[in-house]
């Protein structure tokens, strides 16, 4: 068990309203080896856990919005958003915002995530490159992080990842994806999954390809054939009905997670079929090309499956249970150290407007940082920076790795339902996915329920501030965070 620091007591007798104060004097930090006045022009706590600064380096001139959330705090929550609760498209954060507002989560801040699709952009049926690489909402997979032939450069290798876990611990570093399919009782045993709600090719590979599709894909969406044109484009081919198709349900008692073995059963296995569609199932597995439509169709209905999609955080040498995650185009920032990705690409060394997700070195607190490329009408000319100035001032403030997402007209932060930032453009775009931080109201919880075995993915705590580690044994009342859920829990002998 430890103490939380006398900054988060403090912190945890605020009000959920936001409350704001003025500087009295400017401070320093430190940019490519000068020193640089700033002024933090608005602080606010808009809810337990989470702290709001705006800055302003007049000299530079750069206008700076920085949220840092602390993940150990019950009172607050991150969570992916995705557009319109699907895998393609694109939403406003705010229309996002307002409709994840639920009695349990108010959203109080958000940014922009993803390299995906943005407004004035084609969305591209197949995805052929672009880089619509890792997504996890609430546990189950949007989008896998590319690793064949959709790479953003050098794939993995290069992505920055922000991945956080159910108790709370939040990584931005390379991920090493793998996303396997465990067939007892079959010839074949297991087979690689390499694409998730996107298009499957039967000769892209001499293997062939195995994909999968859940909700986020669409239920009467058909599943995606694609080829190869004489041009290495994908297209989709309408006429093929050369796949094997497996619709399975999630057994009782188990949940969507990266990280662990997640059982299925099959209900359906289709061969040599059009294209057909997820239905009521909660999965779909898709095999083209090679001997991959073979194996696959040695399942039969009835059969248990396991599917188990991992992310080895490379710096920490470990997989654990992801429950939220996305991922940007490089990793500029990595244990306080900038990386090469800062310079070895012209989009992350030009001078622009910029989103990062950062970390904490103990990986318990979240940085969103939002620069402008703009002229705002209070606060005057930002003139954007690289990659590598937005990581000194992240750094600054706390910041050890961070990731770069996508910038220009879809950096954009919401803060208090609105976009608080000035964009590149008149109006904030629509984008596709981000990361959205809530309050979750833990002050006011008033009912008590009677527990007796911690549940091994919550949070819990005491009343008077003490965050444990692992789970309660001492019989008494405490606070448990469940997910979006935060109840008063009592243990009893």
């Amino acid at each position: 068990m430890k103490k939380i620091t006398d900054d988060m007591k403090k912190l945890c007798c605020l009000t959920l309203f936001a409350t704001s104060v003025l500087a009295s004097h400017a401070e320093t930090l430190e940019i490519a080896g000068k020193q640089w006045d700033y002024t933090v022009v608005k602080s606010e706590q808009p809810a337990q856990g989470v702290s709001y600064m705006r800055l302003r380096i007049p000299d530079y001139p750069l206008n700076v919005n920085l949220l840092t959330v602390d993940l150990s705090d019950p009172g607050c929550r991150v969570e992916t958003w995705c557009a319109k609760e699907s895998s393609r498209g694109i939403e406003a954060i705010t229309s996002a915002a307002k409709r994840l507002t639920s009695e349990s989560l108010t959203p109080v801040a958000a940014a922009n995530g993803n390299f995906w699709h943005c407004y004035g952009q084609n969305e591209y049926p197949v995805y052929n490159l672009i880089p619509r690489v890792l997504s996890i909402r609430n546990g189950v997979l949007v989008t896998e992080l590319s690793t064949g032939r959709e790479k953003w450069l050098k794939g993995p290798g290069r992505n920055g990842a922000v991945g956080i876990t159910p108790d709370g611990h939040v990584y931005v570093d390379y991920f090493t994806p793998t996303i396997t399919l465990k067939m007892p009782g079959t010839e074949q045993g297991q087979m690689n999954i390499n694409t998730c709600n996107k298009g499957v090719s039967a000769k892209y590979s001499t293997t062939g390809e195995l994909g999968m599709y859940n909700a986020y894909y669409g239920r009467d969406n058909k599943f995606m054939y694609v080829e190869i044109d004489d041009n290495k484009k994908l297209v989709i081919d309408e006429d093929a009905a050369d796949a094997t198709e497996v619709l399975l349900d999630l057994d009782e008692g188990q949940t969507w997670m990266a990280g662990r073995d997640i059982t299925f059963t099959v209900k359906s296995v289709r061969t040599k079929a059009p294209a057909g569609t997820l239905g009521d199932h909660d999965l779909a597995l898709v095999a083209r090309g090679g001997k991959k439509p073979g194996r696959l169709a040695q399942l039969k209905v009835g059969y248990k499956v396991h599917l188990n999609y991992s992310f080895k955080v490379t710096g920490a040498d470990i997989s654990p249970e992801i429950e939220q995650a996305i991922c940007g185009n490089a990793l500029v920032m990595r244990d306080g150290i900038l990386t090469e990705h800062n310079t070895n690409e012209e989009y992350n060394s030009m001078v622009y407007s910029r989103t990062g997700y950062g970390c904490s070195a103990d990986n318990r607190r979240l940085f969103i940082i939002v620069i402008d490329k703009s002229v705002d009408p209070v606060y005057g000319k930002s003139a954007g920076c690289s990659t590598s100035a937005m990581c000194e001032i992240a750094r600054h403030f706390g910041c050890s790795s961070m990731a770069n997402f996508d910038a220009g007209g879809s950096a954009e932060m919401m803060y208090g339902g609105k976009i608080v930032n000035t964009t590149t453009e008149a109006t904030p775009r629509d984008v596709a996915n981000g990361l959205m931080v809530f309050s979750t109201g833990v002050s006011g919880i008033d009912g008590v329920c009677a527990g007796k075995d911690a549940h091994a993915y919550d949070m819990w705590y005491t009343l008077d501030g003490l965050v444990y580690d692992g789970n309660p044994h001492r019989p008494g009342l405490y606070i448990r965070r469940r997910g979006a859920d935060v109840t008063k829990v009592l243990i009893g002998k």
